[in-house]
């Protein structure tokens, strides 16, 4: 009998590329967790915001109030579809973290599973589908983003599968049915209840099929039926915004621009090069070759391959509206995360079409077969000695500085002192009090002088607080602020005996100032 062939005794099929990815997932995540837990001995999230998101889910569950402070209505909350995900998770007889970082591990299988088969119609084996979804499943930024308790791991996933559905419903291959337009708006409204940028999305699909080909009255009809789709979900989420807190947006949606309008004044090519450069921070860095190839090959088709095109135009306007409005790289640039499954989807296409490594040549042969397993080991390295210490060291920051402070406030206030905050998160989740919150996202009256600390102080002062809890060099403003002498100083994580195992921030550790607007601090303190 003849030996079956390698061919014959590993055949690959859809279902078990399928759970390779899914498995990837699963190890990435718990390399996060897993040295989070055991090698820093921590357990919670890398940002305070999200424990803003678990405040929010939290009494929108026990008490079906969209409110950060029970009985106080707000919008501070910036993903209403995010916040809907998270509240069943304080309902079950379980830390509601597990939930949270299940449903954030099954965003990044979504993630996967779709940038997979975003271009599987064409001739590409399913071996290159598979390279796909490991290196997203593995990248270090979508581990992160799955893991962070943010809404941003949903985003990119939503945004993968509708690419994956634009390509599927082409309007030229459908003939602008009136149905894929209202699916359309329909997409367009989920993305928008996730990030409001969401509508960015839609408004570049939406040209790209208002202008191709196809008789006129089609092309109005599923324009209309689009309108009308994203309409059904337009129309709540501004009348939610509107009879909470006046405006059509989140309050995040203000506040965050405000705060970081300092940042303009930065030249815009620079600040367009900040957004592209930190996503691709990483091994898909290695893959800009495959990228460009890839790209410029659908360009140059007669015509230009518009549909596999599309989230690229998406893509660099995304970058384009956050230089302009809100540039910041913060936090691993986790609002350019979305756009870095393109540049991996892409990149190891481009790399599989562009490399050689069967070349009669020799040096070509090498030098391919060097560049496609180094990229192939890097993602997983990077995940590993990138990612999941920065992930660790994420949660670190936070559990010892605003989840510590806000601990020592429930132990040492009453529970009806009033609190000016600018980081509420965990403030609001384990000290719930009355609060005025200095960064706007509950408090939007504050918005308009954020960053004039005389007026900060006045507020305060004006609205009764009792502590004010900030970090002392958080910016130019925040210095002056707590240099008021009305403001005094009674505990700070460095002063009481809070160890961590990371070097100073500079941004000072957080400090809990008593308001003493009638006499000031007293001598010693």
């Amino acid at each position: 009998m003849v030996p079956a062939t390698t061919q014959e005794r590993f055949r690959l099929s859809p279902r078990l590329r399928d759970g390779l990815i899914i498995l990837a997932c699963v190890a990435a995540q718990a390399l996060y967790l897993l040295l989070t837990r055991y090698g820093y001995h921590r357990f919670g999230f890398p940002l305070d915001d999200a424990w803003i998101y678990q405040t929010y889910a939290r009494n929108l569950a026990q008490s079906g109030q969209w409110a950060f402070i029970p009985g106080v209505p707000s919008t501070g909350s910036t993903s209403v579809l995010w916040t809907l995900i998270l509240a069943p998770g304080h309902l079950l007889p379980l830390d509601p973290r597990w939930w949270t970082h299940f449903a954030g591990l099954l965003t990044l299988i979504a993630t996967a599973l779709g940038a997979a088969r975003l271009l599987e119609d064409e001739e590409d084996s399913l071996l290159v589908s598979l390279a796909v979804g490991l290196a997203v499943a593995v990248e270090w930024h979508l581990v992160w983003a799955a893991a962070s308790g943010m809404e941003t791991g949903l985003f990119a996933a939503l945004l993968v599968w509708f690419w994956v559905w634009l390509r599927r419903h082409d309007p030229v291959g459908t003939a602008h049915h009136w149905r894929n337009g209202l699916a359309l708006g329909l997409w367009g409204g989920l993305l928008m209840l996730t990030r409001p940028e969401g509508v960015l999305a839609l408004g570049v699909a939406g040209l790209y099929g208002l202008f191709r080909p196809g008789r006129l009255t089609a092309r109005l009809r599923w324009g209309l039926a689009a309108g009308l789709g994203f309409m059904l979900l337009l129309l709540p989420f501004f009348g939610l915004n509107v009879a909470v807190s006046g405006t059509p947006w989140p309050n995040t949606f203000y506040a965050k621009q405000t705060e970081y309008a300092p940042l303009w004044a930065r030249p815009y090519p620079l600040r367009l090069l900040d957004q592209a450069a930190i996503s691709v921070v990483g091994a898909q860095v290695l893959l800009l070759p495959g990228l460009l190839f890839e790209l410029w090959n659908r360009l140059r088709r007669r015509p230009p391959e518009w549909s596999a095109l599309i989230p690229w135009v998406w893509g660099i306007a995304h970058w384009a509206l956050y230089a302009a409005r809100l540039p910041v790289t913060y936090q691993h640039g986790r609002y350019a995360i979305p756009v870095v499954p393109l540049l991996v989807i892409y990149g190891v296409r481009g790399a599989a079409r562009l490399a050689r490594p069967h070349a009669p040549q020799r040096l070509i042969r090498l030098a391919s077969l060097s560049w496609l397993l180094s990229a192939a080991a890097l993602f997983p390295l990077m995940a590993g000695v990138l990612g999941a210490p920065a992930y660790a060291r994420d949660v670190t920051f936070i559990e010892d500085e605003m989840v510590a402070t806000a601990l020592w406030v429930t132990e040492n206030t009453p529970p009806d002192a009033v609190l000016a905050a600018h980081d509420i998160g965990a403030l609001g989740y384990f000290a719930p009090r009355p609060l005025l919150d200095l960064a706007g996202l509950v408090s939007p009256d504050v918005i308009p002088f954020m960053l004039d600390p005389a007026r900060l102080a006045a507020y305060i002062v004006e609205g009764g607080a009792d502590y004010l809890i900030v970090f002392p060099h958080w910016n130019d403003a925040y210095e002056a602020l707590v240099a008021d002498p009305r403001f005094c100083p009674v505990w700070s994580t460095a002063e009481r005996g809070v160890s961590s195992s990371l070097p100073p921030s500079g941004l000072g550790p957080m400090t809990v100032y008593e308001v003493r607007a009638a006499n000031g601090c007293p001598s010693g303190y």
